[in-house]
Parts: structure tokens; sequence; C-alpha cells
């Protein structure tokens, strides 16, 4: 999607910022970093490891964390509480603010459909849950601040129950949260984001056709918000997809948040990418996730459609074949598109942070850190396996390029109280924003808005804008340093589709 055309001059771009203050906390204790973490999706659950995470999330100056923690996995039998997976995570938490569990509804004994891993499902007895979410929140009362139910449930492998169950088994979930900690937030189970809102256009004014199924999907949280205005603190918006779209989406959430009487701080409980369908490339394998289904077996074991899996290895036999914007996704593929896929993933993450915290988009969490465990020939794993910070080697986790971009980003953007779409008319592909960073100062993100692929074969631009810096200095996303200079209060520096940042270099 192309974005709206920057309307102002250069000289008057200060008075024509579009900015949010960042809501981080409560104003009666510091602010919480925005920058988080995803574990992933199984931690500690059938067999998965719980490895040290928190140092982890802390080396990358990151504040923020999140686990998925099953109730089959907590309570395997009633009234049977397994609690060694939630203390070595809540263990690690220096304070509540980095703390993040999302309680899956998915039990073998409890739900109306059995299962140890998905789908989240209504439970038998209302009464088990109240006691399952309470004594498990009650266990580390003060010591977590973030409490989610169940993810995406508008999609029926992660939630079976409908709309109208969803809704009851969150207002049981919201009681037995507040009775067991006052002060935890319930986070609303986050919605997929994705979506294109309502009556969006082009620059153009060609109407941006919507997402497949994307009204019943919003429809879902239409009926949540109308039914259960009171039930959630925070509105949990996945931000994939195209970058440029997080704003014009944070802001349909908001609008429709207060069509009800509802607005609640939004949180970005997952972000990353580029995923396998952002590419026109791969919209004829569309067939495969369309396909994707989950149903237990009589062990709680989640079952796909073996056909699929069947496709995809037919797709491994012929990679060398494939479009590359297909073979970067798949394993084994040729090191220069693995090498490719990571930068692209580089910018991408820098991206979606600067969208949304210029949204307002109070926190937010890459996703993931841990390997992912699909199996090659996984739809799951064509789609998501790669988005992963750390890779399996040797028995070691290897951080990946990516990891290092995080990292750097982190770095720059540290103590950022407010971050400011800047428009520049004279160069409608720049797109740039101003950071507030408080104390540390101003810093400036740029880059040219390209195809996400092809993007980087094109020779950089020469990019100017006055400053009342006297000296800069300039590193790119993937740790590069470009040139910069200023003359006579005009900053020169060389920009691509790789995120730049500047940053003024005291006297």
């Amino acid at each position: 999607m192309k974005s709206l055309r920057h309307i102002a001059t250069l000289g008057a771009i200060l008075a024509l910022f579009t900015s949010s203050r960042l809501a981080l906390g409560a104003p009666d204790r510091a602010e919480p970093s925005p920058f988080g973490i995803d574990w992933g999706y199984l931690y500690g659950h059938l067999g998965t490891t719980t490895r040290p995470y928190l140092p982890a999330v802390r080396d990358y100056g990151a504040g923020f964390s999140r686990v998925i923690l099953f109730w089959h996995q907590l309570e395997p039998q009633k009234g049977r509480f397994d609690w060694s997976v939630l203390d070595t995570y809540v263990n690690e938490l220096r304070s509540p603010d980095e703390g993040f569990i999302t309680l899956y509804a998915a039990s073998m004994w409890a739900t109306q459909v059995p299962a140890m891993l998905m789908p989240a499902a209504p439970a038998k007895d209302p009464e088990d849950y109240y006691r399952f979410v309470y004594e498990t929140v009650r266990r580390h009362r003060g010591r977590v601040r973030y409490w989610g139910n169940d993810a995406e449930p508008t999609n029926p492998a992660f939630w079976s129950g409908g709309k109208e169950k969803f809704v009851e088994q969150l207002r049981i979930f919201h009681r037995a949260v507040k009775a067991a900690d006052p002060e935890a937030l319930v986070v609303l189970g986050g919605c997929d984001g994705i979506f294109v809102p309502p009556g969006m256009k082009t620059p153009a004014g060609d109407p941006i056709p919507p997402i497949p199924h994307q009204d019943a999907a919003l429809g879902f949280f239409e009926h949540v918000m109308a039914e259960a205005p009171d039930a959630f603190d925070v509105f949990d918006l996945r931000l994939y997809l195209d970058p440029e779209l997080i704003a014009p989406r944070v802001e349909y959430i908001r609008e429709r948040m207060r069509a009800h009487g509802c607005e609640k701080p939004i949180l970005g409980g997952e972000y990353g990418g580029p995923s396998f369908f952002e590419f026109p490339e791969n919209y004829k394998y569309l067939d495969l996730v369309t396909r994707w289904a989950v149903k237990p077996d009589d062990h709680g074991n989640a079952v796909v459609d073996p056909s699929i899996g069947q496709d995809i290895a037919r797709l491994y036999d012929t990679m060398a074949t494939l479009a590359p914007q297909t073979q970067m996704f798949m394993r084994g593929c040729p090191p220069e598109l693995e090498a490719k896929y990571r930068r692209i993933q580089s910018r991408t993450l820098v991206m979606q942070n600067v969208f949304a915290l210029a949204a307002g988009v109070r926190r937010s969490l890459y996703w993931q850190y841990s390997p992912a465990t699909n199996e090659r020939d996984d739809i799951m794993g064509l789609m998501f396996a790669k988005f992963s910070l750390v890779e399996n080697g040797d028995g070691t986790w290897k951080p990946t390029i990516t990891a290092a971009a995080y990292r750097r980003m982190v770095s720059v953007l540290d103590g950022v109280t407010s971050v400011r779409r800047t428009p520049v008319p004279e160069h409608p592909s720049i797109v740039l924003f101003e950071v507030d960073r408080g104390s540390r100062g101003l810093a400036l993100v740029v880059w040219e808005r390209r195809d996400r692929f092809s993007g980087e074969d094109a020779p950089a631009v020469t990019f100017t804008l006055p400053t009342t810096w006297d000296k800069a200095e300039a590193l790119d996303a993937l740790g590069e340093t470009p040139m910069v200079t200023i003359t006579a209060g005009t900053l020169t520096v060389p920009v691509g589709i790789t995120p730049v940042y500047l940053t003024e270099v005291p006297r």
C-alpha cells in the first residue's frame, strides 16, 4: 500500500507534527520500557525447555516479556497444580511491569473441547475456570502486571467457542484476576490485526480492498466491546503486515472502543515479519493456510490436515525453481536469500516500532525470542519459523543479525517519551520520524519507501534537512555508519530502504 503524501513544507514541520505522548504506566510509578520480546508459543509445555529468558530480554535493552501458559500445563488434573514453569518465569522478573502472562484455556479435563495445546475452549464448569485463574494469579500477587485471556480468538484454530462464549469466559477471567490481584491489568486476548480499516483509500482515492474474512474478525471484537466493555483494561492489537498500516489500524480500534465507551490503552502483544503472504509471489499458496485447521485427537494433540504438509514437502522438492520471495522463507534456502530475509526483517522491526510509538501504542513485544519448534513441512513453520531472534546451533542458541538489529534499535531509542512523523514534501518517498528521548535528547529515524524485497538494490539518495545541530552521527538498522555532514545549518546523509538513526554529537 502506498502511504499518504506529505502535505507541508519542511520549514513548517514542527507545527504540523502528529505526536503521541506515551502512556506507559500509572502516574504513581515510573514509566516502564515500551520495548519487549515474547518468548514464543511453548514455554516448558509438551517437552519444550524453560531456559533463562529475562536476562536475554534485558541484554537486548528491553524491559517487557511475555509467556503463554496452558490450563492443562498448570493444572493437569482438577485441583492438582504444577507451578514449576510459572515459578521459573516469575522468579526472573525484577518488577511487575516486566511480566505478561497469557493463560490459554486448553485442558484435557476442564474444557468442552479437550486439548493439550489448541484450540482454547469454554470451560465445562465456569467455577473450575474461575478457580484456575484465581489461584494462578494469586500465587504471585503483585509480581506480574499483565494477564491475558487466550489469543486471536477470531481464528477457530485458537478459540472454539464463538464470540458469545468468549465474552462469558472473559467476564469470569476479569473477575478472577481482579479478586486475586486488584493491581493487575487484564489484557483482552489478542486481535490479530489482519485487516484494512473499512473505507481506507489510496492516495489516488481508490478504495483499498479488505483482507478476506476481516469483517467476521472485526465483528467478533465489536461484539466483545459492546457486551464486555468493563471486562478488560488493555486492548492487545497485533502489529503484523505493512508497518504503514499500523497507525490507521490503531486509530480504527480506538474509534471503535470510543464508540462503545470503553477506550483503553493499546498494547502490541506481537509484531515481526515479514511474513510469507506479504509478498505477492506467495499468494498462489493461500490455499495452504485456508485449509489449515486444528482438531485435537483423542490424546488432545493438535492434528492438521496431512495434505498440507505433503504440499509443502513438494515445494521443498522444487525449491530451486521457486521465486526467491518464496525460497527465503524455507529452511535450507541459499545463504544469500537467508541473509536477505534477515536484512528485511531487521528493517521491518525498526519501522514497526516507530510507527507504533508514533500511534501511541503503549508497549509492544517482538515475536519471538526462542527458536521455533515447527516441523519443516508445517504451514506455521513456513510462515513464522524464521521470526526467532535466536537459532539452534550445535546445542547452543545463537543470536541472528535481527537480534543485533533489535539491540541496536533499543540502544538508540531508549528513553523515548514521544515519536512524531515528520512530513517531507520535497521528497515524498522519504519517511522521517523525530524521537524525543527526554534527557538523552532528540533522535531522527529516516528511510526511503521502496519495495521491501528489491529496494536494497538501488543506490541511496541524498537527503537534506535544516538543523540546529553542529555535528551529528549516523547509524543504520544493520550497523552500517553512513556519512553525515552538517554545513551552514543543513544536514546531509545518504538514505535508502534501511532506516538510519541520526543523533546529535554533543559539543
